[in-house]
């Protein structure tokens, strides 16, 4: 059969039509795939994100229970533990290691925070806590310091690059990385080998979640903007012109905001004020170059043409050849730790690599502190004998049930050497927080 030269045009047409429609099929179903893979990473990065985090406030609310010095903070911290332990719980029920043998770190995890609601009960009716019991806490924090450390070895591993998303999935997966490679599942086992003089004890019980979903209070009466008003203020963010950003879906929640990104960044902006909610880079630093102060310094300018006054830089840490640093609005003299951001800047150029301003959204507004009722002499006696105050100061400080307190912060000093945080509420003298710095070459931390 023999075709005219149109017939052979429109047969080389057809064919060219049909192979187009199958690569881009082909390149559907890939994509498809690599989405479905990114999402299944995604879930399970976040999830031993999320396990090293509770993993680490155990460890610190711990640390706090031997500091406290009157039974309403160690009945606050008891149900801290309690809540901490139930998201570790959750964070470890996402992850595929149903082949793994875990029942000492499910123990510990049920345990810990009970076991300190037995002791908060005992001390909240009169009676001492014995030596032997806070030896008890003691072996307890240690473990949960190990369960920490591993963790976050993890962790840095992710960050660092030395774990790819992949491998992480591979070596959770039943099916185990190749032996000789590095293994997620190595934190477990060696947390699970380690319980050879884990304390005996005889309480256990269910656990509640503590999360909580706030609204915005900075952009819950805002007006709404528009979305060329939102793609200038992410173009200012990234310092990039607006034509450079691609917008996309956007979140909801209880932020709603427009999502715009270039091949290496993503921003959003509220669509409530327009405000920066958060922007991110996917850079990783290989090298350390600049240090923490000139990194604060580029932070602090990035603030400043972001427009954003009275944030004072309070706690920041280097992981990775990324230094983040903590700010907190000063409301005159009073330090308000419920309002925060964080800045994430690169060791190597002092690149901004991060903005986090979620926290600030949430909670910030004018206020008015009242003139404190309790002084700071009869506030210092509220401080643990076992602490020696070495500076005091008025702060802000978020509680437990979404309220604020307005206390005084003594800065002290425990027999460890450590630096402690303790909060005295103004009004009543109630002792209604502790914190210990971490303080080292990587940078400081309150926790």
């Amino acid at each position: 059969m023999r075709f005219s030269r149109r017939g052979k045009i429109r047969l080389f047409t057809f064919i060219l039509v049909a192979l187009a429609i199958l690569l881009v099929r082909n390149l559907i179903l890939m994509r498809e795939n690599n989405q479905a893979n990114l999402i299944l990473e995604s879930s399970y990065l976040r999830a031993m994100e999320d396990l090293s985090e509770a993993a680490d406030n155990i460890n610190v609310t711990l640390s706090k229970e031997l500091c406290a010095g009157t039974a309403p903070m160690q009945s606050r911290l008891a149900a801290e533990l309690l809540a901490e332990a139930s998201a570790a719980k959750n964070a470890l029920s996402q992850l595929p290691v149903e082949q793994l043998e875990l029942s000492n770190t499910y123990k510990f995890l049920s345990q810990v925070g009970n076991y300190a609601v037995y002791l908060s009960d005992k001390s909240a009716a009169g009676e001492r806590i014995t030596d032997e019991e806070y030896e008890t806490l003691y072996k307890l924090s240690e473990y949960a310091q190990t369960l920490c450390n591993d963790m976050w070895a993890v962790e840095q591993m992710i960050n660092t690059g030395e774990l790819s998303p992949a491998n992480v999935v591979s070596s959770l997966d039943a099916s185990a990385a190749d032996e000789g490679e590095i293994n997620v599942t190595d934190g477990f086992n060696d947390f699970e080998d380690g319980f050879e003089n884990y304390p005996t004890l005889i309480y256990d019980g269910p656990f509640s979640d503590h999360l909580m979903q706030r609204k915005p209070l900075m952009t819950e009466n805002a007006e709404a903007v528009s979305d060329g008003y939102a793609i200038a203020k992410a173009s200012k963010a990234l310092g990039v012109k607006p034509e450079e950003l691609t917008p996309s879906e956007g979140e909801a929640g209880n932020m709603p905001s427009y999502t715009y990104s270039t091949d290496t960044a993503t921003v959003c902006i509220t669509k409530n004020g327009g405000y920066i909610s958060y922007m991110l880079k996917s850079r990783n630093p290989e090298k350390t170059v600049i240090d923490a102060k000139k990194a604060i310094e580029h932070a602090n300018k990035y603030l400043e043409q972001l427009d954003v006054d009275n944030m004072s830089v309070t706690y920041y840490e280097v992981l990775g050849n990324v230094c983040t640093i903590n700010y907190a609005y000063l409301d005159g003299n009073v330090i308000c730790y419920t309002d925060l951001i964080k800045v994430k800047v690169s060791m190597d150029n002092g690149e901004i690599l991060g903005f986090d301003a979620r926290g600030f959204l949430v909670n910030h507004r004018d206020r008015s502190f009242d003139k404190a009722q309790v002084d700071r002499e009869d506030a210092a006696k509220r401080v643990s004998p076992q602490l020696e105050v070495k500076n005091v100061r008025l702060a802000n400080i978020p509680l437990d049930n979404t309220s604020e307190g307005y206390c005084y912060e003594f800065t002290c000093l425990n027999k460890d050497g450590k630096h402690v945080l303790v909060y005295i509420d103004c009004m009543t003298g109630e002792e209604k927080q502790i914190l210990i710095l971490f303080e080292s070459d990587s940078g400081v931390l309150a926790q």
